[in-house]
């Protein structure tokens, strides 16, 4: 377990958030574009005819990038339960000859959750949801295992996770495949607020012990994102 999911820092984590003082300090010490070295981390661990999954492709953004750094022979698999996301996904992605995408979201086992649309203008903090307020809408959730074992994606070399708060059940859902060397690099968006509201703060630390496990090396470019290396 590293520090950044330390119990005790995690309960400075939750009080600086409420303070409103998190980003400040992150700025302070890291710079403002702090979180460039997450996207840098990542991005330049892809290799020319690798296989990734954007999950949580939002509009396409990472698709895109994904989709040029991988090449002609690589290939992307993005995944968005939005419909309103989705749409703008596949108008974003069209010309995009070695990207398949799949309108749903991956989570721990096949079936529907609650879904709500985010109020930015790039619906970035949609969530999944538990009532049926105004707005809320039945998506799919798919597992890495369902999708692999039938057929309906290629095993991943590296996976980019941003669920808002459902990080770990993605992990879950892949199963035994994790194991597998020719998935070498994860990169994850790790939504502490979210997590402790959802009632599993401990989550964060939850996942570095998975990753840990199936022989991942961990590492935190920033205080919000993990990079995952498989061990060689």
């Amino acid at each position: 377990m590293s520090w950044r999911t330390n119990s005790l820092v995690l309960v400075l984590r939750n009080i600086g958030r409420t303070l409103g003082l998190n980003k400040r300090i992150a700025s302070y010490l890291l710079g403002q574009g702090y979180e460039t070295r997450y996207d840098n981390s990542f991005s330049s661990a892809l290799r020319q005819g690798d296989c990734v999954w954007d999950v949580g492709a939002n509009v396409g953004y990472y698709t895109r990038l994904f989709s040029e750094r991988v090449g002609k022979q690589g290939r992307v698999f993005a995944f968005e339960p939005s419909p309103v996301n989705f749409v703008r996904l596949a108008s974003a992605c069209a010309s995009l000859g070695n990207a398949t995408l799949l309108q749903c979201g991956l989570g721990k086992e096949d079936g529907k959750l609650r879904f709500q649309q985010g109020a930015d203008d790039l619906g970035a903090t949609s969530r999944i949801v538990e009532d049926d307020s105004e707005g809320v809408v039945v998506v799919d959730i798919r597992s890495g295992v369902s999708l692999l074992d039938g057929g309906e994606a290629s095993v991943p070399n590296a996976i980019k996770i941003d669920v808002e708060g459902f990080e770990h059940e993605v992990l879950e859902g892949l199963g035994e495949h994790i194991k597998k060397p020719d998935v070498r690099l994860i990169g994850i968006e790790v939504h502490f607020r979210i997590l402790k509201e959802r009632g599993v703060p401990h989550v964060p630390q939850q996942i570095e012990t998975l990753l840990n496990h199936h022989g991942f090396s961990v590492s935190w470019p920033d205080p919000s994102h993990i990079i995952a290396l498989r061990n060689t």
